[in-house]
């Protein structure tokens, strides 16, 4: 069964405290900002730490951001 969106924002929080660093004011506020990233993640029932992860820019590591040099 899929939680709410209220529980799956505070795993969420949960996790960007865990992966960032950062205080759980700090990734409340975070997370604010970040509402219509959550709400998508938990429309399509994303891992919360693929979603914290997307918010703090980690999961982009195999997307290269400039193409390979030949």
């Amino acid at each position: 069964m899929m939680n709410s969106l209220n529980d799956f924002c505070t795993e969420v929080i949960e996790t960007l405290c865990e992966l960032g660093g950062y205080c759980e004011g700090d990734a409340k506020a975070i997370a604010e900002e970040k509402l219509s990233d959550i709400e998508y993640g938990h429309k399509y029932r994303l891992s919360p730490a693929i979603v914290a992860g997307s918010i703090l820019g980690i999961n982009d590591c195999c997307v290269p951001n400039q193409p390979p040099k030949n």
